[in-house]
């Protein structure tokens, strides 16, 4: 392997780290903001763990997603690819969590099982990511 080769190795660990542990540690607030009541913040915070592990998957595999377009397409690509609609389901319902950020209007409850959803398929897309990233 090349030194260039190590450095974009190296980079690609390090971008899906990054990703992995942002998805890890919003999915941890948004526990911690359901237990105080604040279903918007809470909203918002699962959006952003689920999209940080989508984004920590392409970024393993060298793809970069710069915008929420990115994102969802490539959340229709890794459904496709294995054949698990939870992800798409996850991610339309994570989507619609990020709206109730702005527009609010759901309740605890509702993210509370949200929550649980959005975990199993944040699960799933870790188990994607070899153990040493």
């Amino acid at each position: 392997m090349t030194s260039l080769n190590r450095k974009v190795d190296l980079e690609l660990k390090e971008k899906t780290k990054k990703h992995r542990t942002q998805s890890v540690h919003y999915f941890e607030n948004a526990l911690r903001y359901i237990e105080m009541g604040d279903s918007e913040k809470a909203s918002e915070l699962l959006w952003g763990s689920m999209s940080q592990a989508l984004k920590a998957v392409a970024a393993n595999r060298g793809i970069r997603l710069k915008s929420h377009k990115d994102i969802r397409n490539y959340a229709i690509e890794a459904t496709r690819a294995t054949r698990d609609d939870s992800i798409w389901h996850a991610f339309t319902t994570a989507q619609s969590l990020h709206s109730n950020f702005y527009e609010t209007g759901l309740m605890l409850e509702d993210v509370a099982v949200a929550a649980k959803e959005i975990k199993e398929a944040i699960g799933t897309l870790f188990s994607f990511i070899p153990k040493e990233n």
